[in-house]
């Protein structure tokens, strides 16, 4: 996605993210695992919560960029931050966590569905959108 836009980063959670879990699902059993392994994690909770985790960042730092022009992007130690995130989830089941995935999916929606166009022209929030959910899917991309 080149150009950042309200509909296009509406269909990506609404299409794209929506059928995440599902197309994971689909996968054979040895294929799912050879897939969480790729990308570096044991179980899909794991996944799911790696992505929740900097969605939830993200969210909160569009709020922050709509509230004050001056708010700037925190630093996170990445490794550290997605360490803590896949703790999080330690005694979580699968299901438990698509659950979360779907409550964050629907919430981050509503917020981009809030957003003016004035909020589409600060590239804090395209480039945060950029990273978390243009980015993100296709850093874990089911192949």
């Amino acid at each position: 996605m080149d150009k950042i836009t309200k509909d296009g980063i509406l269909t990506l959670l609404n299409e794209d993210w929506a059928g995440y879990v599902a197309r994971i699902q689909a996968l054979s059993p040895e294929a799912q695992q050879a897939f969480l392994e790729k990308q570096g994690y044991k179980r899909l909770a794991d996944l799911l919560a790696h992505i929740v985790a900097w969605w939830q960042v993200g969210m909160q730092n569009i709020r922050n960029y709509r509230s004050d022009p001056e708010a700037v992007r925190p630093e996170i130690e990445v490794n550290d931050f997605n360490a803590r995130a896949v703790e999080r989830v330690k005694g979580v089941s699968n299901e438990q966590e698509i659950q979360a995935f779907e409550a964050a999916r629907l919430e981050f929606a509503k917020q981009v569905q809030a957003m003016d166009k004035a909020d589409f022209m600060d590239e804090r929030i395209l480039n945060q959108l950029r990273w978390e959910l243009v980015n993100h899917l296709e850093e874990h991309r089911i192949v």
